[in-house]
This record gives structure tokens, sequence and C-alpha cells, in this order.
């Protein structure tokens, strides 16, 4: 609190002082320009003052109940569908980075913390790599107000060129707290966290996940830009990573999905387990709709219990001609 009254009192001397020069100014016969070049930078070094004190690291100090969330944690094979109509799916787990593959064929490596821009991206074009000041579980667990400073080197080096582009980003980051968030395939309890990128002293981005711990990934991701348009995207489906599971294992979920989908109403669960007793699956449709084709859809929960370990798997699928279930 006091620290936010000193930054008022500079502020109002501030502006004090700026309308005195500006008088002073104008009665010496001096060029508006040069009077308005010295205001911006006045007041962009003001702005730059004012975010490097209020971007500070903070822990809130009056919540003493449990972390909202842990890290997520990621199998071989789970694909992601998003609503921008990407697909990425996981390839490789590296202790706490994740590689990934999407439908363009690039590789890249980001950490289980996905509040840490992607690590590195591989194309056919060349590579980018991204340095962080920070360690790589920054703002976990979840603890609502905490707030983190973060800065990431970036480096881009093309094929071809020896030489290589180096950039700084300036991120803030803060655990909001709980959020109801309504997505395609239903509505959660998410934890929604944001992160604000600066430059040269002004607003640039900010970037809002909502992340649901049972599914162990975020279901929004929403963008806001300086001088462009917002960009929102939405997790339409989740197919699990099934290595590991023998061939008849895998047709048993194959014709639970299918019969649950074609047969049961919705909130009435259907389940399946695994011949050794380690594998339970419960199935549920959440809602059915039809499009203006006439094409009917469902959303659905898939509750996958084993190893010691719980998640949760929802999605959207659709009917089509030959009267099979696919997945959105």
């Amino acid at each position: 609190m006091r620290e936010a009254e000193n930054l008022a009192g500079r502020l109002v001397r501030f502006l004090f002082l700026c309308g005195v020069i500006a008088v002073a100014l104008a009665s010496g016969g001096c060029s508006p320009s040069v009077d308005m070049q010295g205001a911006r930078d006045l007041l962009g070094n003001f702005n730059s003052l004012l975010r490097d004190k209020m971007s500070v690291d903070y822990d809130p100090p009056d919540y003493d109940g449990p972390p909202l969330a842990e890290l997520p944690t990621y199998k071989m094979g789970d694909a992601y569908t998003y609503s921008s109509g990407r697909t990425e799916t996981v390839a490789e787990i590296q202790d706490d980075r994740i590689v990934w593959r999407n439908d363009l064929r690039s590789e890249f490596e980001r950490y289980r913390n996905f509040v840490l821009p992607t690590a590195v991206t591989r194309t056919e074009n060349g590579e980018i790599t991204r340095t962080f000041d920070a360690p790589p579980d920054v703002l976990w667990p979840l603890i609502p107000g905490t707030r983190r400073q973060i800065s990431s080197v970036i480096s881009v080096r093309m094929h071809g060129q020896n030489s290589e582009r180096l950039f700084r980003r300036e991120w803030v980051c803060t655990v909001n707290g709980s959020e109801q968030v309504e997505v395609r395939f239903g509505a959660f309890d998410a934890v929604k966290i944001s992160c604000e990128r600066y430059g040269r002293g002004m607003w640039r981005q900010t970037r809002t996940w909502y992340y649901v711990s049972d599914i162990g990934h975020y279901v929004r991701r929403v963008d806001r830009f300086r001088g462009r348009e917002s960009r929102d995207v939405e997790l339409l489906s989740i197919q699990q990573g099934l290595d590991g599971m023998s061939r008849n294992a895998k047709r048993a979920l194959y014709d639970l999905e299918q019969q649950t989908l074609e047969r049961m109403p919705s909130g009435k669960p259907a389940s399946w387990r695994s011949s050794e007793g380690d594998v339970t699956v419960t199935m549920t449709v959440t809602r059915t709709m039809q499009t203006e084709a006439g094409q009917f859809c469902r959303t659905f929960r898939q509750e996958v219990q084993g190893n010691g370990t719980q998640r949760l798997v929802p999605g959207l699928a659709c009917r089509t001609w030959n009267g099979r279930w696919v997945r959105l």
C-alpha cells in the first residue's frame, strides 16, 4: 500500500512538473513539437518506472488454502485438437520438457509449464530457441494472487544463414484464481492465468489461459494484442495415448466409445475394465445436439483410472453417414 501511495505521489508531482514546464516553454516561444516530444519522453520513462515497480514478484500473504493445481502430466501419443484446426501430439517426454508434433510436420519443445513460451521450434526453414531467467516450474503450484516477472531471450537461426537474430521479451504473469469456463464440450471449473508482455515501457500483449486440473491441460487460450485483432482458441477434443495397450484393449475401448455414443442416453455411464484389472474407463454422454444439416453430435466425458492416476478426457463427436462416431 505504501509503495502504491508513493507512486501516486510521484505521478502527481510528475504531472504538475509537466504543466509548469509546458507553461514556461510556451512563454519562451519554444516549438510545440519540442514540448510534446519532451513530454512523451518523460511519460515513457515514468511508464517504465511504474511497470518495473508494479511487476515485482509477489506471493499472496493471506492465502492459506491448498494450491489450485499442480503441474500437468502427459502421456505418449496424447493428441489435442483446437478450434484453430491444429492438432498437437505428444511425440516424446523428456523430464520437464515435452516434444510435440503438429499436423504441419513442425516439431517443438515446451515445458510442462505451458505458461512459458515454446522453448524450441524446428521447421523446414530453421530453428527458434528461447532461454528464460525463471525456473521451469515458475508460478506452480498455482496459488491465487501469485505474480512473477519472466524474461526470455529469443534466438532465430534460419537454414543457410550463419548469423542469428536475438530478441528479448518481458512477461508479467499472475495466477488470477478460479473461474467457470464453458467450451464446446462442456463447462468446467478452471484456474485463470494471465501473462502481460511489455516492450519499451508499453503493454504489447496479454495471454490468458483457462486450465482445468482434472483434464491436465488448458481448455481455452485468449490473446489480446496492441494494434491488432485478438485471438481466442478452444480445446475441441483429446485423443488419449494408447501406447502400451494390447490390440484387444484398444479394440474394447473403441467399442465402448462407439456403443456409448450410439445407444446410451445422456447422463447414464458405461464402463470398461481391462482384463488385468489395472485400468478402468467410464464414459458418460453429457449432451446431444443436431446440426443444421441434420447430423447428430454428442459431448462426453471419459474418466480413466489406472496405475494410481486419474484423468478426465472430455470430447465432442459427430455421427457420420455410415453410422460411426468421429471425434472433432
